[in-house]
């Protein structure tokens, strides 16, 4: 299992738009709950959600997987991750529905088969006779960091105008997008060993020999996809809205048994980390226990850490 925890400094993004009131595009925000000194606060603060994470993840995915000859679905090319959902999506990807709870296993391996997004995404078929795959990436939602009594995030509206030079009425019209500047942090989880995997029970069914053979290409992916959210390659509005953007630290562990790392919220999350992960080892009996970390805040790391300089190492010692 990879798992890790992320921090972004990141100023003047609009990455994860909601709705558009009148000519205000809103920023997505959510509750937070707050520690302070004087007690616990509820605080509304700019989030990027999980789903525009995992949208990135998935369509990196999809340009990895076709450099490599991995199978991606019809839909998944065009970065529409439908997924085999509907009855009209399968006659799409040219895949049979299930007949019942017993056909289950071999729909579930026709369709990661058909499509790698399909395998490490997860998919949710709603049809008569349902079939669920989990998905193999977890991400979580982008918050700002809560770092003691405040929260250090700003929401503000940009105020632009468009132009015609037509002499026509109308020809300037006025709209704001509403900006956020924060330190943000997110976590993730990769259950590499389950990919190319069948969740569903019942007897071996034809296709499962040529999914254990793609086994390491297909793990080997979806580890170079997480390059682009630990890049910072993720969310929407970034044509005219690129933000100014900075990974500031992160912890990732690598490990043969159940592992979280602590969340980026404090100046202390790494070296809590290292500490709770060498204990974790000793609990569950694992024998797979590596940390990896990125350090540009200069803040405590522990012992037992190997410290990198860049993404692009990070990643090269994940695949090993």
């Amino acid at each position: 299992m990879i798992s890790g925890s992320v921090r972004f400094l990141i100023n003047l993004e609009s990455l994860n738009g909601v709705e558009s009131i009148g000519n205000l595009t809103k920023h997505r925000t959510a509750p937070v709950v707050l520690k302070t000194s004087t007690g616990y606060l509820v605080r509304y603060v700019p989030v990027i959600s999980g789903e525009a994470l995992a949208h990135a993840y998935q369509a990196s995915l999809v340009d990895i997987a076709k450099k490599e000859g991995l199978p991606v679905g019809n839909l998944s090319s065009q970065y529409e991750f439908i997924k085999f959902s509907t009855d009209e999506a399968l006659k799409i990807e040219g895949i049979k529905e299930p007949k019942d709870y017993n056909d289950a296993r071999r729909f579930e391996i026709e369709v990661m088969l058909k499509d790698i997004v399909a395998d490490v995404g997860g998919f949710m078929y709603a049809g008569s006779a349902p079939v669920r795959r989990t998905s193999r990436i977890k991400l979580g939602y982008m918050i700002p960091a809560l770092r003691g009594d405040e929260i250090p995030a700003q929401l503000e509206a940009q105020f632009h105008v468009r132009f015609s030079n037509k002499p026509v009425k109308g020809s300037q019209a006025i709209f704001n997008v509403e900006v956020s500047s924060a330190l943000y942090t997110f976590s993730f989880e990769l259950d590499e060993d389950l990919i190319a995997v069948p969740s569903t029970v019942g007897e071996k069914v034809e296709g499962e020999e040529e999914l254990e053979r793609q086994k390491a290409r297909r793990i080997d992916a979806a580890i170079k996809a997480l390059y682009s959210l630990l890049a910072g390659n993720f969310g929407g509005k970034r044509s005219r809205f690129l933000p100014s953007m900075k990974l500031m630290s992160l912890v990732v562990t690598k490990t043969d048994f159940p592992f979280i790392p602590e969340p980026g919220h404090d100046d202390n999350y790494i070296k809590a980390t290292v500490m709770r992960l060498e204990k974790a080892k000793g609990v569950l009996n694992g024998n797979v226990a590596k940390v990896y970390v990125i350090n540009n805040e200069g803040i405590e790391v522990g012992e037992g850490a190997t410290v990198l300089s860049s993404v692009e190492d990070l990643v090269i010692k994940l695949k090993e």
